[in-house]
């Protein structure tokens, strides 16, 4: 019986010379989210790519589009939402040779670096429920008594924070 192994996104550079290679798959959460650690904002799947592979030259150009699935948590009031995490223009042009090429075995390039670097970089920093989302309830109360001339315990106009240090005498 074979193990679930994790595999890479890899192509082979030596077929990409003679016509482009159309790739879809998926990536699976290890190696899409490898070393992603954020509380707010979870993996509910794999990585789903839909890319062309091409090669000119001694650079590889890749283009196509990321898209999967998540689960955050709001950063104002912690609601547990689902959010499409989507990159509709993945490009990448990657040398095949000097100190920024490519890693190879081969015959093989691995992509899976590149497709991992661009979907960390789109996922939500700050993730919201809705735009106009106020917050905790209890909080988003208070918040909206501070505003109001009255404060919020009917103790009279809201008062200056700074006023107790003006009236220090020094």
């Amino acid at each position: 019986m074979l193990e679930d192994k994790i595999m890479p996104l890899k192509v082979n550079i030596r077929l990409l010379k003679e016509e482009s290679t159309h790739l879809v798959g998926t990536l699976p959460v290890e190696e899409a989210a490898e070393g992603h650690v954020d509380e707010l904002v979870r993996f509910l799947g794999p990585l789903r790519y839909d890319i062309e592979v091409d090669r000119q030259g001694q650079e590889l150009r890749v283009l196509g589009r990321l898209d999967a699935d998540l689960e955050c948590d709001c950063g104002r009031c912690l609601k547990t939402f689902r959010h499409a995490l989507e990159v509709p223009a993945f490009a990448l042009l990657l040398p095949l040779e000097g100190e920024d090429a490519v890693s190879l075995d081969g015959d093989f390039a691995d992509l899976t670096p590149y497709l991992r670097e661009d979907t960390l970089l789109a996922l939500p920093t700050n993730p919201l429920c809705t735009l106009d989302c106020r917050g905790l309830a209890a909080k988003a109360s208070a918040r909206d008594s501070r505003l109001e001339k009255e404060g919020g315990s009917g103790q009279g106009p809201v008062r200056n924070p700074w006023e107790a240090l003006d009236q220090l005498k020094l």
